[in-house]
């Protein structure tokens, strides 16, 4: 009798068809800063982490940005957020103008109460300018999926808890939106460590498509 050393198709993963390689800078070409202050990124065993020291009640959102592969394209991103938190603390995920404005799904905690998502603009990494959607209160649990997408004419953002059923939340088209046609031109992830404590962000899977 011979036992085939791969197993089952459960025994590789359950998530095996939806998660990428552990990812790093490098693979994700997420190697610029922007508003780096003090905070460090290093490639740990389960991916990419920004590490961001606490900035007290204000908003200061410390990130790492690429150019967009050229459209049609989806990013869908495993995210996780290790935090002890009385604000709103979180992380997000979206676009970059390349000069100063943002448009992002954030994954934050509500005050330090439950986790809900939200897709805001963003004059700079410290000034909130409007809300395109927010979600209510709903607890949404640890590793999440963030999604963008550009077809060339629209982008949007999505997410899931399972990897490969994605909910969409808002979608604008790139003429009328926010960051306007050519705005949408970099990707960015950010983390917004507000609060007493250290906020560390992780990226535990990156696909491209």
């Amino acid at each position: 009798m011979t036992i085939a050393a791969t197993g089952a198709v459960g025994g590789n993963g359950l998530y095996r068809q939806v998660m990428s390689a552990t990812p790093t800078s490098a693979s994700t070409g997420l190697s610029n800063w922007l508003n780096q202050g003090t905070a460090v990124v290093s490639d740990s065993a389960v991916g990419l982490c920004i590490d961001a020291p606490p900035v007290g009640t204000a908003v200061n959102l410390v990130g790492r940005f690429k150019t967009v592969p050229t459209p049609p394209y989806t990013i869908r991103a495993l995210v996780s957020v290790t935090r002890n938190s009385n604000s709103y603390n979180g992380l997000l995920f979206g676009w970059y103008d390349g000069t100063a404005k943002l448009q992002l799904m954030s994954f934050q905690t509500l005050n330090g109460g439950a986790n809900f998502l939200a897709v805001s603009r963003f004059s700079n990494t410290s000034t909130v300018v409007g809300t395109d959607f927010q979600s209510a209160s709903n607890s949404f649990a640890q590793p999440i999926w963030l999604q963008l997408q550009d077809d060339g004419t629209t982008v949007s953002f999505a997410f899931s808890q399972d990897g490969a059923n994605f909910l969409p939340i808002y979608s604008v088209a790139k003429a009328s939106g926010y960051l306007g046609a050519s705005g949408y031109s970099n990707v960015i992830l950010l983390v917004d460590p507000r609060g007493t404590l250290h906020t560390l962000g992780t990226l535990m899977s990156w696909t491209q498509s």
